[in-house]
């Protein structure tokens, strides 16, 4: 028997269900030998009797009794965690550096009681407890990151299921990170291969203005020669050369409270550790060594991460992969060519041998020598001499949350004439772009046609862009004689304050923008009320959408004499996937299928098409044709989201 199996038989103990012999027997015989599992039976009938007998108080009266508790927690020196120094933070993070505890306290009076069998059940939550813990996370997470200046950690990692022959690998992972953008990253094999492989040795460097990274490059063999990158010149905070800080605090996998759940506490390294759970694909910043180089399993995007933080630094201790329920999942892994793996059986973990703060030597963050080292083109400048450079005087936001002035650099590719102005405190950035001679037909910077028209405070129009696990959040604004664009690891409120700062209004997208040909067919975004008078049916929107996706644009597709429309759905928070596309347009039939396996279903009784490779669900109904695409969801939840569709909202 393994944790993750204890803790869950305990909890259905302590829910009422009564276990078999065999796994009571189990059960007893792991408490006997493992401390961490006594130490979660134990915490777990806290809560229990917590959530049973006091009535959870409303959130503003568990303010005084937890800091009177950190002010007392706050004398002792807790084990296991070696630090070196005592952590620098400023002044407006002195409050907001609490919220760690306070998360892990509502983890307990709030959603302890679902955990682990309290009086309520789920229809008798109070409004909004249940998400409150996982707010907290989300906040305390962010909080956590400006003025944090440096860390070192070391970890294992447990692979499973890698192939036929390789059922089990063990590798170390050591992370280094400096304020600001020294990153260091080295993943050593050490596997006892039955026969001859090529290791998976990783290393990664980022030191400000270069980036070096090696691995294994792909080959046929069974031995495989590696592969060096070096760039220098390299834009602050690039996506083309990034820093996975995530795994020194994950605030892209932590963004948003919607897409995570809070699922009780335990102990890592002899601290106590709150734990949330989400999808693979939300938080896939967590694994950044996948697509370092060497050979690694896959993932489903549905596949279940538990993480556990530090419920005082909010640093990720431990992280496990179980894999998730279900026939898509299972038809995945037989494509995959994947044993059948049961879900409460973790396929990965990471986990934390030594976590210490203090700042490591220069000459960690050292860029080795290689033969070829790319360019990337950001020549550094005063930002006084921006003006001589490319003719105008970058504006600048009155609020930057506290950040520091950074790197000022000129790009040489692709945006020439733009400046970009970086700030940064800790693990926290800014990044603003602008130019004065944007001449595309789409959004300044790494934001799509599709995105997110917002509003900002105080007025202006911005187009807005979630995360992913290359980019921060994004901004663009089009504004009378400049182009601006944003990018930042801040939540979504304070970015959108930082661009409401900005001495400039956001205009709508221009005419010429909205409207594009693609192949003979005429595309135009417009706005839901516009779609709807253009179109001879009744357009149809879902009353339900998964967690955390929300709408963000419309287009109408002209092609011929139809005249159809494409919806567009997001997921605010950082992810690889999470975006849904729904089409409809007038017919009586389904189009010829766009891949060769097909399964056949219903949609509220009219005929459906699911194509499991496209993630796409197809049907007919009333004269109208619809098609549901959404990488990364489960058939059900797609289904339900089809089934869900209404008239015009």
């Amino acid at each position: 028997m393994d944790h993750e199996q204890a803790e869950r038989l305990i909890s259905e103990r302590l829910d009422g269900e009564r276990l078999s012999s065999r796994q009571t027997v189990a059960l007893e015989r792991h408490l006997e030998t493992c401390a961490e599992c006594r130490a979660f039976e134990r915490g777990a009938w806290r809560l229990r009797e917590s959530a049973r007998f006091e009535v959870a108080p409303a959130v503003p009266d568990l303010v005084e009794p937890i800091m009177a508790a950190v002010e007392g927690e706050s004398r002792q020196t807790r084990p296991g965690l070696r630090v070196a120094r005592p952590m620098r933070l400023p002044r407006r993070l002195m409050f907001p550096r609490l919220a760690p505890v306070i998360a892990a306290a509502l983890a307990g009076v709030l959603v302890g009681s679902l955990v682990v069998g309290g009086p309520w059940s789920d229809d008798e939550v109070p409004p909004g407890r249940a998400a409150l813990a996982a707010e907290h996370v989300s906040r305390g997470v962010a909080a956590a990151a400006g003025g944090f200046t440096a860390y070192h950690a070391e970890f294992t990692i447990t692979e499973r299921n890698l192939s036929d022959e390789v059922r089990e690998r063990e590798l170390s992972m050591r992370v280094w990170f400096r304020a600001p953008e020294r990153f260091r990253l080295d993943v050593e094999d050490r596997t006892d291969y039955p026969s001859p492989a090529t290791r998976t040795d990783l290393r990664l460097i980022v030191d400000r203005d270069r980036w070096y990274t090696s691995g294994p490059a792909p080959c046929p063999s069974a031995t495989c020669p590696q592969r060096e990158t070096s760039v220098r010149n390299r834009v602050p905070f690039s996506s083309a050369a990034p820093a996975p800080t995530d795994l020194v605090l994950p605030l892209a996998a932590l963004a948003e409270p919607d897409v995570m759940d809070v699922v009780g506490s335990g102990t890592v390294l002899g601290h106590e550790a709150v734990v949330v759970e989400l999808p693979f694909e939300r938080s896939a910043s967590l694994f950044p060594f996948l697509s370092l180089g060497g050979e690694w399993r896959p993932f489903f995007p549905q596949d279940r991460v538990r993480i556990w933080l530090d419920a005082e630094s909010w640093f990720p201790l431990r992280w496990r992969a179980f894999p998730a329920a279900g026939r898509e999942r299972a038809a995945w892994a037989l494509r995959f060519g994947l044993p059948r793996e049961a879900a409460g059986t973790s396929v990965f973990e990471v986990e934390a041998r030594s976590v210490e703060l203090a700042p490591p030597p220069a000459g960690v963050f050292e860029i080795p020598s290689t033969r070829r080292t790319e360019d990337q083109g950001a020549r550094p400048v005063r930002l006084e001499e921006v003006r001589a450079v490319t003719g105008f005087e970058p504006v600048a936001p009155a609020e930057v949350d506290g950040l520091e002035l950074y790197r000022v650099v000129i790009p040489e590719t692709p945006e020439a004439g733009a400046a970009i102005v970086t700030y940064a405190d800790g693990l926290s950035f800014l990044k603003l772009g602008e130019t004065r001679s944007w001449a595309a037909a789409a959004p300044f910077g790494a934001v799509g046609l599709q995105a997110e028209e917002v509003m900002l405070p105080g007025g202006g129009v911005a187009y807005f862009e979630p995360a992913t696990p290359r980019l921060g959040r994004r901004l663009s604004i089009h504004a009378a004689g400049t182009d601006l664009y944003l990018e930042s690891n801040l939540p979504r409120d304070r970015l959108l304050e930082v661009a409401a700062s900005l001495p400039v209004v956001g205009l709508p997208m221009p005419d010429e923008w909205r409207v594009r040909e693609i192949g003979g067919v005429v595309v135009e975004r417009v706005t839901l009320e516009e779609a709807a008078a253009a179109i001879l049916f009744g357009l149809a929107l879902p009353e339900s959408l998964p967690a955390g996706v929300a709408f963000t644009s419309v287009e109408l597709v002209r092609a011929g004499g139809s005249v159809g429309v494409t919806v567009y759905y997001r997921d605010v928070a950082a992810s690889a996937g999470g975006a849904l596309r729904l089409h409809q347009e007038a017919a009586t039939s389904l189009p010829p299928a766009s891949a060769a396996e097909q399964s056949k279903l219903e949609v509220d009784g009219a005929p459906a098409r699911w194509t499991a490779s496209r993630s796409r669900l197809e049907w007919v109904r009333d004269g109208v044709y619809a098609s549901l695409d959404g990488v990364g969801f489960e058939l059900e939840e797609l289904l339900a989201v089809a089934e869900s569709m209404d008239g015009v909202r």
